[in-house]
C-alpha cells in the first residue's frame, strides 16, 4: 500500500480528538454534549461523530436526562451515582442539594426563602431530585420537609469531582465539611486519650 501522509494525519487528528473527549468525560462525568462542545471548543459535528463512535464501541455510555444526554465512562459509576451527578451538573438542583446537606429536614418555605424561586419552579426541581432518588420528601400535615437520602455518597461525588463544578458554593461547602470532619476526629482522639488515661489511673 502506498504511503499516504494525509491519511495518517487524519487518523492522528481523529485519535487526538477522541482522546481529548475521553479525558474530558473521565474528569467531568455527567456533562452533556453542548457543555463538552463549549469546554473543548470543538465543532459540534466533529464532536457528535466522535461521541457516537465512543458510544458504539462501549467506551463511554450515554444516559438520557430530560432534554439532554449525559455521558460517562463505561463501567465507572452506578445508576444512582449517575442520577446524582446529572443533578449536580445543574445549577439550582446543585444549590438545593448543598442547602439540604447543611439543613436536613428543611421545609418548602425555607427553600423558597433561600432561593427566591417561584413555588412552581422550586417544586419542579424538588420533584426531579426525588425522582432521581437524591432527595426524600416527608409530609407533616400540610407542610413538607426534605433531606438528602445518601449524604455520604453525595459528599463523595462532590469531593471526587470538585474541580469540574467551577462553583464557589461547592468549594465553600467542602471547606466547611472538611473542617467539621477534622474537628470530629480531634474530639474522638481526645476521648480515646481520656479513656486510656482513666484506665491507667485504675
Amino acid at each position: 500500500m502506498p504511503h499516504n501522509p494525509g491519511l495518517e494525519l487524519d487518523l492522528e487528528l481523529e485519535l487526538d480528538s477522541r482522546r481529548r473527549i475521553y479525558e474530558f468525560i473521565k474528569n467531568n462525568p455527567g456533562t452533556h454534549m453542548r457543555e463538552i462542545q463549549r469546554r473543548l471548543e470543538m465543532p459540534i459535528g466533529v464532536l457528535k461523530f466522535h461521541i457516537q463512535y465512543l458510544v458504539k464501541h462501549e467506551i463511554i455510555t450515554e444516559k438520557p436526562d430530560r432534554y439532554y444526554k449525559r455521558y460517562y465512562l463505561t463501567g465507572t459509576l452506578g445508576s444512582l451515582d449517575k442520577e446524582a451527578l446529572g443533578a449536580l451538573r445543574q445549577q439550582y438542583p446543585r444549590w438545593i442539594i448543598l442547602f439540604l446537606l447543611d439543613n436536613p429536614g428543611a421545609k418548602h418555605k425555607e427553600l423558597l426563602a433561600q432561593f427566591k424561586l417561584k413555588p412552581s419552579t422550586l417544586s419542579f426541581y424538588l420533584k426531579s431530585l426525588i425522582d432521581k432518588h437524591v432527595v426524600q420528601r416527608r409530609r407533616a400535615g400540610r407542610e413538607s420537609s426534605y433531606k438528602i437520602i445518601d449524604q455520604e455518597s453525595i459528599v463523595k461525588i462532590l469531593v471526587t469531582y470538585r474541580p469540574s463544578f467551577f462553583d464557589k458554593l461547592v468549594d465553600r461547602f467542602l471547606e466547611t465539611w472538611f473542617d467539621g470532619f477534622k474537628d470530629a476526629e480531634e474530639i474522638e482522639e481526645a476521648e480515646e486519650d481520656e479513656d486510656a488515661s482513666n484506665e491507667n489511673d485504675e
